[in-house]
């Protein structure tokens, strides 16, 4: 017995050391980036790539954290350079990763023996991922279907990862941990853009995008990270020593959510405040009440963006999104039941809306869906929120754990945000945010449904 002891924590100790060293070395290349450009970008990223990945299937937690913090790190640059082609498929460091997690989700299905029973939380998901896949076989541009399937399907890869492996309240936590802590250098980039007057220009006013695509795909991941952050804080013991770290950080993350100035993120989360302080926290009701009026009262620029919500002009977005959605509607009528080829809505209305001289996005998430896909896939895609708010309910209403009780409150909350707010933006497209949601869902979902002897505190 002592033997075997012996042997297995030298073999143990092997496989720390080994990890730790790809750890390391990943590190190493993502901070070189920042450095370094060109070919030497490309290689040090497609090894690291591949060495998470490599990783993940010996230690799937830490290999999708990793994956995870790479994949938030390099949004932008990782979406617009090529790391290299395979056949006519331009491959991106995101493109990549998101092969890799599909991978990696298929695999933890091989290996925990998954049976078609144990698959109806996602059957939603499948339904949807099916009418995508089918339709995309009649496609106009069927490397953007292709492009835009596999990204869907790493959504639902995220979600089968966090179920099948973030499946106890520690492993749960540790990935709330992880996505709050991975915010802090697209925040702090963010930051840096703030003094330096960089990031997007939009045409009057330079907005804050950190790491990310654009400042509205920002906006609403850090809502998520947020709302997380604000959990973790609110959970804490009033005078633990570990509660000012969180508030600090809230405070650092929506500072730039500030001056992303996008309205639907800013409607979006004080809406799951108002919610979550009505619900239990009143002080937190009050200080966002204060901080809002206060804003109102002192900050220009907030006064000039909540002020056009109510106001309708040429120059406003919301005029120009609403002669979008009339062309949108006007196409969909002539294709209403399988639309124009799943993930061709920005080349779609590139070549049939010639005014369009930039921005291509329907920035309507079920008429975009409706146009590329048709009513059903649009039907489909609506199931999947409704099964997942019924289900999140269901598990609300039976918790009896309170951390556990108000992080599902806080989840079901910002499910119905995302879905106003996918009435005036391109939520879907939002890769990170949704990889995040997914696997804290998934992960979630799991653990509540643990049977009550198996149960521990989270």
């Amino acid at each position: 017995m002592e033997e075997r002891n012996k042997t297995k924590a030298i073999n143990l100790g092997r496989q720390k050391f080994i990890f730790g060293a790809l750890g390391l070395y990943s590190l190493f290349a993502v901070i070189t980036t920042f450095i370094w450009s060109g070919d030497t970008i490309n290689l040090l990223l497609l090894l690291s790539s591949v060495a998470i990945f490599l990783y993940s299937f010996f230690v799937p937690t830490s290999g999708f954290f990793a994956l995870l913090i790479l994949r938030t790190t390099f949004d932008s640059f990782g979406s617009e350079q090529e790391l290299f082609h395979l056949f006519s498929v331009s491959v991106s460091l995101t493109f990549l990763l998101g092969a890799m997690l599909i991978i990696l989700a298929i695999w933890e299905l091989i290996k925990q023996k998954v049976t078609w029973s144990k698959l109806s939380i996602f059957w939603p998901w499948l339904l949807f991922l099916g009418l995508t896949a089918f339709l995309s076989i009649f496609s106009f541009d069927k490397q953007a279907s292709l492009v835009n399937f596999f990204r869907l399907l790493s959504f639902l890869s995220a979600f089968i990862f966090g179920y099948f492996i973030f499946d106890t309240p520690k492993k749960l936590t540790h990935l709330a941990q992880v996505i709050i802590f991975s915010a802090v250098i697209p925040a702090g980039v963010a930051w840096w853009q703030l003094i330096t007057r960089g990031g997007f220009f939009d045409g009057e006013r330079w907005r804050l995008l950190g790491t990310f695509t654009h400042p509205n795909m920002f906006a609403l991941y850090l809502v998520l990270v947020i709302c997380l952050t604000l959990f973790v804080a609110l959970n804490l013991r009033k005078n633990a020593v570990e509660k000012a770290p969180y508030i600090l950080l809230a405070i650092f993350f929506t500072v730039p959510l500030l001056f992303t100035y996008t309205r639907v993120a800013w409607l979006s989360l004080a809406f799951i405040l108002f919610a979550v302080g009505v619900y239990r926290f009143r002080k937190l009701l009050f200080i966002s009440i204060v901080t809002v009026f206060l804003l109102y009262l002192f900050a220009p620029f907030f006064q000039d963006r909540i002020a056009t919500l109510s106001s309708i002009t040429v120059d406003n977005s919301s005029s120009w999104r609403l002669d979008l959605w009339r062309d949108i509607i006007s196409f969909i009528k002539l294709n209403p039941w399988f639309g124009y080829g799943p993930g061709t809505a920005s080349v779609f209305l590139e070549n049939n809306v010639q005014r369009l001289l930039v921005e291509t996005e329907p920035h309507n998430d079920y008429l975009r869906i409706w146009l590329e896909s048709g009513i059903f896939t649009l039907l489909s895609y609506l199931w999947i929120f409704v099964d997942y708010l019924k289900r999140m309910w269901q598990g609300f209403r039976r918790e009896t754990r309170p951390r556990l009780k108000m992080l599902i409150f806080f989840l079901i909350f910002f499910t119905i945000s995302i879905g106003g707010a996918s009435m005036t933006d391109n939520i879907i497209k939002d890769a990170v945010m949704q990889w995040e949601f997914w696997a804290l869902s998934g992960g979630l979902f799991m653990v509540i449904n643990i049977p009550a002897h198996k149960k521990k505190s989270l």
